[in-house]
């Protein structure tokens, strides 16, 4: 059954939401409690910013820069979620390469394993890498499949890479497999690694500093200049309401710009998930990183 998002789990994601937007939302309780405040004194006029013509022209703007950015968030979310893809689809193809060519042969059943077991690694470690962080369980199960192939602890991906590149030489000066065979390989791993440079692309590349802090200044500005229109005509609560509207549109497309976040929110990919299943097609349901406990509902990704 596909995952899907609860309606129980409607208020965890809007806690998620909060939680993430919770000096925004003091220092708009404050803005507004303050303005509030001093319109009954007769202050609010001297400090009324945009007049009902401008704030037309303003609020186009901000709605076409704010409808490009959540497009550019979701663009960069998306394009990380088919990347995800084509690494489980490569790692699948892995698999059925080494079968194709060394099946045939037990002798060289091992190191076919071996092999497979090492994609399994290498999509852990792009999941560890690309997050900044280790899940604990997993992160032991990892260490215990380094073990078993040989490798330390402190491997890497790049690491993985050379230990990949060399096992297929071996394979080929013990004529395991034909330069046909090898090339095969070659190319799938070629299709892994394209994949890989996609993603740190991703994580690597957000969106420029300046337009992150323009966009936000602006939609505080018009978001603001809103309320002052709404609450002189003694309508404060829609004011607040409308302020919130355009500065939650703004939060949250900043928020899906970074779908490695190593919170595990809903904004982020279920990358222990991703990475669980793949573990399973290729070493099997009772792998250790097969089974770790894993939520299917997307408030809750891992």
């Amino acid at each position: 059954m596909p995952p899907r998002l609860a309606r129980r789990q409607i208020p965890r994601v809007l806690s998620q939401l909060v939680l993430r937007m919770k000096l925004d939302l003091l220092l708009v309780a404050l803005t507004c409690a303050i303005t509030l405040t001093l319109e009954p004194q007769g202050l609010i006029k001297r400090i009324d910013i945009i007049d009902v013509g401008g704030l037309a022209i303003m609020g186009t703007a901000v709605s076409i820069l704010l409808a490009f950015r959540n497009t550019q968030a979701i663009s960069r979310w998306w394009e990380a979620r088919t990347l995800w893809g084509a690494v489980t689809n490569v790692s699948r193809h892995w698999r059925d390469c080494l079968h194709t060519l060394l099946c045939s042969d037990s002798v060289w059943r091992g190191e076919e394993n071996r092999l497979v077991a090492l994609q399994v690694l290498q999509v852990w470690l792009l999941n560890f890498e690309l997050r900044g962080y280790w899940r604990q369980d997993a992160r032991e199960a990892v260490n215990r499949l380094c073990a078993s192939l040989g490798l330390p602890a402190e491997t890497t991906l790049n690491h993985s890479y050379r230990a990949r590149a060399a096992a297929i030489g071996r394979l080929r000066q013990r004529r395991a497999i034909s330069p046909w065979g090898r090339d095969v390989l070659l190319r799938c791993a070629e299709s892994f690694t394209d994949a890989v440079g996609g993603l740190e692309k991703v994580r690597n590349t957000p969106l420029p500093p300046v337009y992150d802090v323009f966009i936000r200044l602006i939609s505080w500005l018009f978001g603001y200049a809103i309320f002052l229109d709404f609450s002189s005509n003694h309508s404060a609560i829609t004011g607040i309401l409308l302020f919130l509207a355009f500065l939650v549109a703004e939060r949250v497309g900043a928020y899906v710009e970074g779908p490695f976040d190593r919170d595990g929110s809903s904004f982020s990919l279920p990358l222990d998930l991703i990475c669980s299943r793949i573990s399973s097609d290729l070493l099997g349901p009772d792998h250790p990183l097969a089974r770790l406990p894993l939520s299917q509902d997307p408030s809750l990704w891992t």
